[in-house]
């Protein structure tokens, strides 16, 4: 009997922790992926409008 109970306590130990795991874990650390990347993106962005006017192709002056 003793060790009935002791295999559904480890049953229930480990469906919590693959619900913890593929429930909460997993896409808070997606989450956390993306908005990296999204914060990334506009650091970069932000650094390309600042030097746009220094690396830009300019038109020829004589183009009438």
């Amino acid at each position: 009997m003793f060790s009935a109970t002791l295999a559904m306590s480890q049953a229930w130990s480990d469906s919590i922790g693959l619900a913890f795991t593929f429930i909460i874990l997993m896409p808070a650390v997606a989450t956390v992926c993306i908005v990296v990347a999204i914060v990334s993106a506009r650091g970069e962005k932000s650094e390309n409008t600042k030097t746009e006017n220094r690396w830009a192709r300019k038109p020829p002056a004589d183009s009438a």
